[in-house]
C-alpha cells in the first residue's frame, strides 16, 4: 500500500497518466471534465501562491537583473520562437491562436517546484515567477489584441478570466498565510496541485485526441515548434550560461522559467475564449515540455 500511494503522489506518473488515458478515452471523457478547467486552474494557482510568503513577493527588489533575464528569456526568446516559427510553418487560424495564447502567457507554476527537484535556486524561480505574473497582467491581453485583434474574442471576458486565474488567487493565497490556513492544507497541497493538473491535462488532450491520430501534418509542424522551444532553448540557455561562469543552480532556474510556459493556463484562454481545436497546440507541447522536466532530471543530476 506504501508503494502505490507513494507512486500515485508522484507528480511524473500522475502526468503521463494523464496523457495516456486522454489519448485512450478521448473526447467523452473530456467533456465531462471541460467545465472544471478554470476552476481548478484558480485552485492551482491559490495552493501554489500559498508557499509564497509576503516577504519573498518583496524580494523581487533584490535581484531586478536576473529577474529581467527570466523575462525575456520566457516573454521575448521562448515567445518569440513560437510566434516566428507558427508564422513560417502553421497556415490555420485556430492552431494560430493557439500558438499565440502560449506566446502569451507567463512560465508554469510547475518551475518552482521542478527548480527544487532538480537543484536549482528556488527563491530565484519563485521570485522571477511572481514578477511574471505581474507583467501577464499586462501583457497577455496586449499579445493577444496585436497578433488577434479583438474581433477573434471578447476582451473583457479575457481581463475577467485573468482576474479568476490570477489576481483572485494571489488576493486568497495572502488570506491563507494571514489566517494560519496555509500550515493545516501544507501536507495535502502537493497532491491536490498534481491531480488538478492531472484533469487539466486529461481534459485538453481528450478534446484534442483525435490530432494526435488523424492530422499528422499539424502533428509533426507543432512538435517541431515543441522540440525547438523546449530542448533546443534549453541547450542554447545552458550553454550561454556556462559560457557566462553562471552558477548551475541559477542556469537550471533560468531554463525552467525561461522556456516553461502555463500550458494549463493557456488551455483555459483558450477552451474559453476560443475552441478546443485551438487548444491543440497546449496539447502536444505538455508531452514535449513534461519529457524535457524528466530530461532535465537525468542530465542535472549525471552532472552533479
Amino acid at each position: 500500500m506504501m508503494i502505490v500511494r507513494k507512486v500515485f503522489r508522484n507528480r511524473n506518473f500522475i502526468l503521463i497518466l494523464a496523457i495516456v488515458l486522454g489519448l485512450a478515452i478521448g473526447e467523452q471523457g473530456a467533456s465531462l471534465t471541460q467545465s472544471a478547467v478554470v476552476p481548478l486552474l484558480a485552485l492551482v494557482m491559490t495552493l501554489s501562491m500559498s508557499g509564497m510568503t509576503t516577504r519573498e513577493f518583496a524580494s523581487i527588489r533584490t535581484m531586478p537583473r536576473r529577474i529581467l533575464v527570466a523575462l525575456l528569456l520566457n516573454y521575448v526568446v521562448t515567445s518569440g520562437v513560437f510566434l516566428l516559427l507558427g508564422w513560417w510553418l502553421i497556415d490555420d487560424a485556430e492552431i494560430w491562436a493557439g500558438l499565440i495564447v502560449l506566446a502569451a502567457v507567463p512560465p508554469a507554476i510547475a518551475a518552482v517546484p521542478w527548480s527544487y527537484i532538480l537543484g536549482g535556486d528556488t527563491l530565484f524561480s519563485l521570485i522571477a515567477l511572481m514578477a511574471s505574473y505581474l507583467v501577464a497582467l499586462v501583457l497577455t491581453p496586449v499579445v493577444m489584441m496585436i497578433f488577434l485583434g479583438v474581433t477573434s474574442y471578447n476582451p473583457i471576458e479575457l481581463l475577467i478570466l485573468l482576474g479568476q486565474l490570477i489576481v483572485l488567487p494571489i488576493i486568497i493565497s495572502r488570506v491563507l498565510i494571514a489566517t494560519g490556513v496555509t500550515g493545516r492544507i501544507v501536507r495535502w497541497r502537493n497532491t491536490v496541485v498534481n491531480w488538478s493538473f492531472f484533469i487539466v491535462i486529461f481534459t485538453v488532450i481528450g478534446l484534442n485526441r483525435q490530432a494526435f491520430f488523424t492530422e499528422p501534418d499539424i502533428l509533426l509542424r507543432l512538435s517541431i515548434i515543441a522540440v525547438v522551444a523546449s530542448f533546443g532553448l534549453s541547450y542554447v540557455i545552458e550553454y550561454g550560461a556556462r559560457a557566462l561562469h553562471i552558477k548551475q543552480e541559477t542556469v537550471i532556474s533560468l531554463i525552467l522559467v525561461g522556456t516553461m510556459k502555463n500550458f494549463g493556463l493557456a488551455s483555459g484562454i483558450l477552451l474559453a475564449l476560443f475552441s478546443s481545436r485551438a487548444a491543440i497546440p497546449s496539447s502536444i507541447m505538455v508531452v514535449f515540455f513534461l519529457l524535457l522536466s524528466l530530461w532535465l532530471g537525468v542530465h542535472f543530476k549525471k552532472k552533479a
